[in-house]
């Protein structure tokens, strides 16, 4: 028998902290959707209003640019207990801001995401002020680590140490 979505959701970075309650209220409004290799889940200048965690599998995240498609990360599900350093979430930015996306994210094999739509997102948050301020300061964190990791020139995986 399959691990409950909310107990899986309990060991990710974006929702540690949160209470049972809290999880089973995301797990609710969380659509798995598993996507081939090399499929395309996001393009670059779409407007987006959906969060993807990725459960298994891997994606890798592409920015165009005057020579062709450039690959600037690679995310990955946690393998075990791990915690990916970069995060395994990616269009967090439609959470902050209503621009378009500014990257492609391709399956990098078969992969499961969770997908959060904003709209259900800010109506969670409305309602649970603790539960907004846990995902949006994870957010930023997994922003700044990347950002870092950019500015740093380290390997496009998204690890670290």
């Amino acid at each position: 028998m399959e691990t409950p979505l909310a107990e899986r959701m309990a060991k990710r970075l974006l929702f540690q902290g949160l209470t049972p309650t809290q999880l089973d209220t995301i797990a609710e409004m969380t659509r798995v959707r598993d996507v081939e290799d090399g499929e395309v889940v996001v393009h670059e200048r779409d407007y987006g209003d959906t969060l993807h965690v990725i459960e298994s599998g891997a994606v890798q995240i592409f920015v165009a640019s005057p020579t062709g498609d450039r690959l600037v990360a690679r995310l990955e599900a946690p393998r075990g207990d791990e915690v990916s350093y970069a995060g395994d979430f990616f269009g967090e930015m439609c959470l902050l801001d209503l621009e378009p996306r500014c990257a492609t994210v391709t399956a990098d094999g078969p992969c499961r995401l969770w997908e959060l739509n904003r709209d259900d997102l800010y109506w969670l948050f409305g309602d649970d002020k603790e539960l907004q301020l846990r995902i949006l300061l994870t957010v930023a964190r997994v922003l700044s680590r990347r950002l870092s990791l950019m500015d740093g020139g380290a390997a496009p995986d998204g690890r670290g140490g």
